[in-house]
C-alpha cells in the first residue's frame, strides 16, 4: 500500500507519458492478430510482451487502466525485491524496500509507458525466483527461474543474454549430476518459449529469429553513432556501404538539398542517418541480408580502432553506473525556427536548420520497411516528404493503422504535471546514491563481513552488470538500459553490508 501511495504522489508531478519507442510497440500491438501484417518491421524488431501490454493498457477503457497498472507494477517490483532480500535477513529486506521506495529515478520509469517498467517488474520477479531456487534448489524452481528469463527476453530481446545464468547452479552445493539437472531445467524452460516465438516468426514472416535487427546494433550502432569509427577505408564491407550511401542516399533529398557529403555522413554520428541506413540496407542489399553489411562494417570499424571502441564501451558502462535520471521540465517554446545558409553545387539556399545538431531535418520512417519495399518515404524537397505505395490498395490499411495508433496515443493522460513537485523529485534524484556506490558497499561487505549466500548476491549483481555491458556493446549510455536492473546493486550492497554472517 505504501508503494501505491508513493506512486500516486509522484504521478502528480510525473503524469504517465509515452516512453521510448512507444509508437513502434503500438504498431506491433495493432497488427498482432494480422497473419500478414502490412508493416512487419516493428513486429520483427521487437518481442511481443511489451507491444501487447502497452497496447492493451491504452486500448481498454480509453487508457483508464494504464496508470493504475503501472502503479501495481511499481509496487509489485518493490515487494518482489524485498521478498528476495528477505533471504539475507530482515534488515536487508527493510533497507531494500525503503531504498527502492525513495529511489526517484527507478520510480520514474513507471511513469513512462514503454518496455522499461515491464522489464523492471519482470527482473524483480526473476530475482525473487532465483533467490528461492538458490535457497532450496530443485529442478522445478530452476525451471521457474528459466521461465523468468524467457519472460524478460519477450519483454526486450537483448535480455536473452541472461541465458548465460545457466552456469549459476554449478556454484551451488551439490553433486555435479544434480547441479547439471538444475542447469538443464533452467535452460530448457528458458529456451523453449523463445524458440517457439522464433519458429512463429519464421512461419509468419520467413525470419526464424527471436527478433530482427541486432546486426544493425552490435557493434554498428555504437561504432557509427557514439564512437564514430566507421569509415570507408576500414574494409570491404565499409566500402560497399559507402558506395550504397553515395549512390542511393546522398543523391536524394534531404541529403541533396543540404549538401551532405560522404565524409560528413560518417563523421556525423547521426541517429537520423542511422535510421536511414536500416532502410538503405533493406532496399539496396535486400531484406534477407538482415543488415549483415552493417554488422560487417561495424566489425571492421572495431578491428580498425579496437582501443577507441573498448574505451567507449567501458565509459558507457561507467556512466550507466554513475549517472542518475531526470524528467526534463517543460520549457518555453521558441518563437520560430532558425535558418541556415546551405551551399550546394555552388548555389546558396536558405533552409531550416535541422534540430538537435543533426545534418538533416529528419530521417526516413524505418517502420514502413517491408520485404518487397512496396512502401517508400519519398522526399520531394529539403523539408517535404510523403508516403508512396507501389500497390495503392495498401493505402487504406496503412491509414487505418495510423489512425488507431493516434487513438491509442490520445488515451494517455492529458493533464500537466505539477512543475514544483517534478523539480523536487529531480533534486532528490540528484542526491540518491548511484549504483556504483551500492557496488562498492557490496564489495567491502563481501570482504569484511563474508555474508551468508554471498554467491547469490554476486550472481544477481553480475546478471545486472551483464545486461548493462551487453547493451553498451552496441548502444550509448542511456539510463533506460540500466535502471530496470539497478535494484540488483541495491540488494548487493545492502545484503553484503547488513546480511547475516556465515558464522551467525
Amino acid at each position: 500500500m505504501l508503494a501505491l501511495a508513493v506512486y500516486a504522489v509522484r504521478a502528480i508531478g510525473w503524469p504517465l507519458v509515452a516512453g521510448r519507442d512507444l509508437d513502434e510497440y503500438l504498431y506491433g500491438y495493432i497488427q498482432f492478430l494480422d497473419w500478414h501484417p502490412l508493416l512487419p518491421w516493428s513486429m520483427l524488431f521487437r518481442t511481443p510482451a511489451t507491444p501487447i501490454v502497452t497496447g492493451v493498457l491504452l486500448d481498454l477503457g480509453g487508457g483508464a487502466l494504464a496508470e493504475p497498472v503501472m502503479a501495481v507494477l511499481f509496487a509489485g517490483s518493490v515487494v518482489a525485491w524485498a521478498a528476495a532480500a528477505r533471504a539475507f535477513g530482515q534488515r536487508v529486506a527493510l533497507l531494500v524496500a525503503a531504498a527502492l521506495l525513495v529511489y526517484p529515478a527507478y520510480g520514474l520509469m513507471f511513469h513512462e509507458l514503454s518496455s522499461e517498467p515491464l522489464f523492471a517488474a519482470a527482473f524483480a520477479l526473476w530475482a525473487w525466483l532465483v533467490t528461492r531456487a538458490a535457497g532450496q534448489p530443485s529442478g522445478h524452481r530452476f525451471a521457474l527461474a528459466g521461465l523468468g528469463v524467457a519472460l524478460l527476453a519477450l519483454v526486450r530481446p537483448g535480455n536473452a543474454v541472461l541465458l548465460t545464468f545457466a552456469v549459476f547452479p554449478f556454484v551451488l552445493a551439490g553433486d555435479w549430476r544434480r547441479r547439471a539437472r538444475w542447469a538443464g531445467a533452467f535452460l530448457v524452460a528458458a529456451v523453449l518459449p523463445l524458440a517457439a516465438w522464433g519458429v512463429l516468426n519464421g512461419v509468419r514472416f520467413g525470419d526464424y529469429t527471436l527478433a530482427r535487427g541486432g546486426n544493425a546494433v552490435i557493434p554498428f550502432y555504437r561504432a557509427f553513432i557514439t564512437d564514430r569509427i566507421v569509415a570507408p577505408d576500414n574494409g570491404p564491407a565499409s566500402r560497399r556501404l559507402a558506395r550504397a550511401i553515395s549512390q542511393h542516399l546522398l543523391t536524394r533529398n534531404p541529403y541533396k538539398s543540404y549538401g551532405v557529403t560522404l565524409p560528413e555522413v560518417f563523421a556525423s554520428g547521426s541517429f537520423r542517418i542511422h535510421e536511414d541506413l536500416y532502410l538503405l540496407s533493406d532496399q539496396v542489399f535486400g531484406w534477407n541480408s538482415d543488415y549483415s553489411v552493417l554488422r560487417k562494417a561495424g566489425i571492421e570499424a572495431v578491428k580498425a580502432h579496437p582501443g577507441k571502441y573498448a574505451s567507449g564501451v567501458t565509459t558507457t558502462v561507467w556512466h550507466q553506473l554513475s549517472k542518475s535520471y531526470f524528467r526534463a521540465l517543460p520549457t518555453a517554446q521558441s518563437g520560430g525556427h532558425s535558418n541556415a545558409v546551405v551551399r550546394n553545387s555552388g548555389k546558396r539556399r536558405v533552409l531550416p536548420t535541422p534540430t538537435e545538431g543533426e545534418p538533416i531535418p529528419a530521417g526516413q520512417s524505418v517502420w514502413i520497411s517491408r520485404p518487397d519495399n512496396s512502401i517508400r518515404d519519398v522526399w520531394t524537397s529539403a523539408v517535404h516528404h510523403h508516403f508512396v505505395f507501389h500497390d495503392p490498395s495498401q493505402r487504406p490499411h496503412f491509414d487505418a493503422i495510423l489512425r488507431e495508433r493516434n487513438e491509442l496515443f490520445s488515451a494517455l493522460p492529458d493533464r500537466s504535471g505539477n512543475a514544483q513537485l517534478a523539480l523536487r523529485l529531480n533534486q532528490l534524484s540528484r542526491w540518491y546514491p548511484r549504483p556504483i556506490l551500492w557496488i562498492v558497499l557490496g564489495l567491502l561487505g563481501l570482504v569484511l563481513r563474508r555474508p551468508r549466500r554471498g554467491r547469490v548476491l554476486v550472481a544477481l549483481a553480475l546478471a545486472a552488470l551483464s545486461v548493462i555491458a551487453f547493451n553498451a556493446l552496441g548502444l550509448f549510455a542511456d539510463p533506460h538500459f540500466a535502471l530496470p536492473v539497478a535494484p540488483a546493486f541495491v540488494l548487493f550492497g545492502a545484503g553484503a553490508a547488513l546480511g547475516l554472517r556465515r558464522d551467525s
